[in-house]
């Protein structure tokens, strides 16, 4: 920008001392007016997050990307994002990649357009699901280090390729509603499209700031056989039982809906600003026997599809020690994948319960310092499975706490 500015400045100098009537050095000197007044509309920024991370054992599966085989400490970039918009209203486009040590993706890619008169926003490409609160706030933000483990499997990766309209009109309330494809960055696999919906509300008043959704998802995951399993009670214990193969074949389309519900709470004091966050989620879920996670591959499923109620919680407890750059993260949250069996009845023989149907719960303990542009964070996770004491290896809880160390520099 410097550069086009001294530019401009010269060119302007040798216009009035030569050729001050000089129609072409007139359209010269239009022609870097415009392209200072485009670039004015393009801004840069972006955030790395290089951290080390000490695990309880080697190898542990964790939301944050799991440990290698023989890894228990480990340093890495976990996001590198570098953002470009462009904002000419009513047009905005949204370029955003991430760049890490596993290499570049795409993460957004979008282009919106505001009909100023009708209160709405038209959005399309790759973007962030109008889903809950923590998928949609912003990783830069996010004072622990992972999203909770249900949002990590629900709505893994935050985008998707969809198109959504933004109704502005009832101001501090927003409603969104768009059609996606459902499987993130990745192309899409099948015919079915996913449509969700949510109504929020952002209010300030003097030092308190009060907000808030409801969100609603109704899709599908593709079935790769005609086998579809869903949890019942048989002979009085509960397992997974085949469904009916003439109505469900290779090809249907197996329900994925969730229901979400979140409050976020924030007030000054002397000790500070204190912010309350609690986001509850509910549902069914199709996925494999082996994992609950929704899909994000251009390969189309080839498995037998498991049909899971859900249920899932988290809470955040944020306190700014007075007038200080500290801040104090208590965070509890869980994930029960399959909300129709209880502990026991995981790994009785031939109920086909196994490890993917153990519920998870975690607290989280940090604390963050701000700089100006950067924060440093130290932060433990507590993560605890259930005890399924008719499998093996969850009789008991698993080695899987992480301490997490992360800087954050940011333009």
């Amino acid at each position: 920008m410097k550069v086009l500015l001294v530019f401009s400045f010269l060119c302007m100098y040798c216009y009035m001392s030569f050729s001050q009537n000089s129609p072409e050095v007139d359209s010269m000197l239009k022609a870097h007016s415009d392209v200072i007044k485009t670039m004015k509309k393009i801004q840069i920024s972006g955030y790395v997050q290089p951290q080390f991370q000490y695990a309880e054992a080697k190898n542990i599966s964790f939301v944050g990307g799991n440990f290698a085989e023989n890894v228990q400490s480990r340093i890495i970039i976990r996001r590198g994002r570098l953002r470009v918009n462009y904002n000419s209203t009513p047009f905005e486009f949204d370029l955003i990649t991430d760049n890490t040590e596993k290499g570049v993706s795409l993460h957004d890619f979008s282009a919106s357009y505001t009909f100023a008169k009708l209160h709405l926003k038209y959005t399309a490409g790759l973007f962030k699901r109008p889903f809950g609160f923590e998928q949609l706030y912003s990783s830069s933000l996010h004072e622990g280090p992972e999203r909770s483990r249900f949002t990590s499997f629900l709505l893994p990766a935050e985008a998707d390729l969809g198109m959504k309209l933004s109704y502005l009109k009832f101001k501090p309330i927003t409603i969104e509603a768009g059609v996606f494809n459902g499987n993130t960055t990745a192309s899409d696999v099948d015919s079915y499209k996913d449509f969700i919906a949510r109504i929020s509300i952002d209010k300030r008043i003097s030092t308190t700031n009060i907000s808030g959704g409801i969100s609603f998802y109704q899709g599908s995951l593709i079935q790769g056989t005609k086998s579809l399993y869903a949890t019942e009670t048989e002979n009085g214990l509960k397992r997974f039982i085949l469904q009916d193969t003439l109505l469900n074949t290779k090809g249907s389309a197996a329900s994925r809906q969730y229901i979400g519900a979140d409050v976020q709470y924030s007030f000054e004091t002397i000790l500070g600003k204190t912010t309350l966050r609690a986001e509850w989620m509910n549902g069914t879920q199709p996925g494999s026997d082996k994992t609950t996670e929704s899909p994000k591959t251009t390969t189309a499923p080839n498995f037998d599809t498991y049909s899971r109620k859900f249920n899932a919680f988290s809470s955040f407890f944020l306190q700014n020690i007075t007038t200080t750059n500290l801040q104090l993260v208590i965070k509890y949250d869980w994930y029960d994948p399959n909300s129709d069996v209880e502990a026991g009845d995981i790994g009785i023989a031939n109920s086909k319960l196994t490890a993917t149907d153990v519920k998870y719960s975690t607290i989280g303990l940090g604390l963050n310092y701000y700089f100006k542009n950067m924060y440093l964070m130290v932060y433990y996770d507590i993560v605890q499975n259930e005890k399924a004491v008719n499998l093996a290896g969850f009789d008991k809880d698993i080695k899987d706490n992480v301490l997490t160390i992360r800087t954050q520099l940011k333009f």
